[in-house]
């Protein structure tokens, strides 16, 4: 019979909580294969959809836009090479989740449930519906829309938005367009009161309109977000951090003058 050792338990026990605090104060980004692929290789592989205009778009073979110049600053401050990887834009999360690609930014929204199963960055883009008014204009929100007419392109987003408001008497009637630059046409000659449309097209619309402008609030929110795998940890940080300073630094604001008005190149 072997011998009684009272003290060994508690030491198996003392092992086993030690072993099991160590991994849990490990660094996730120690065991994050992304790290070792994209640091041996030097590159990030950034998956986009070319046929986004102003954001990204292939131009006689060379991509273009917002995003690929936002992702080319990253790739600098990262000391990384950018690789693009164009595909469709149904085939971005896939790739992605399949390992093909180590980043979506491809003008890819932020939805809660995305971003529960993968890692999303900071938003770098509000797209979102706004509402557009005379420069002039009293309207500072839809709560001074009362007794006013506000146009919105006929099925679209903000027609959604803005058919209860008409339904509740909270403006005095939703004027229907074929679409958001046309809205905005009847806006600058006077024909309504206000309009509702995706900030994108508010931004190329009053880049040479200054008798409009916008209201900072997004009415429905669209930011665009940089996807990157769950288990991309440390890629993810890096992004986080590099997309802070490139903000910061006003980067974004100039990409924006530049991408979102007509004639961009």
């Amino acid at each position: 019979m072997p011998p009684h050792r009272p003290w060994l338990r508690p030491l198996l026990w003392s092992l086993l909580l030690l072993n099991l605090t160590a991994g849990l104060l490990l660094p996730p980004w120690l065991a994050d294969e992304s790290r070792r692929r994209i640091t041996a290789g030097g590159a990030l592989r950034v998956g986009l959809d070319p046929a986004y205009p102003p954001f990204e778009n292939d131009v006689q073979g060379q991509f273009v836009g917002y995003d690929v110049d936002l992702a080319l600053a990253l790739g600098e401050a990262l000391e990384l090479e950018i690789v693009f990887v164009p595909m469709g834009y149904d085939g971005l999360y896939d790739a992605l989740i399949s390992g093909q690609i180590d980043a979506i930014l491809s003008s890819y929204p932020y939805s809660p449930e995305l971003c529960r199963w993968q890692r999303c960055t900071r938003p770098y883009f509000q797209a979102g519906q706004v509402l557009v008014v005379p420069l002039d204009s009293p309207i500072s929100g839809p709560e001074d829309l009362d007794g006013r007419r506000v146009g919105v392109e006929w099925g679209g987003p903000a027609d959604a938005l803005v058919r209860p408001w008409e339904e509740n008497g909270q403006i005095a009637a939703r004027v229907l367009f074929m679409s958001p630059q046309e809205a905005l046409e009847a806006l600058a000659a006077g024909q309504v009161d206000a309009v509702v449309v995706d900030r994108i097209s508010a931004l190329m619309t009053t880049a040479d309109q200054p008798q409009l402008r916008i209201l900072p609030q997004a009415l429905q929110d669209e930011s665009f977000v940089i996807v990157v795998a769950r288990s991309s940890v440390w890629l993810h940080h890096r992004l986080q951090r590099a997309l802070g300073q490139l903000e910061r630094e006003g980067l974004l604001e100039t990409l924006q003058a530049h991408w979102c008005r007509p004639h961009s190149p």
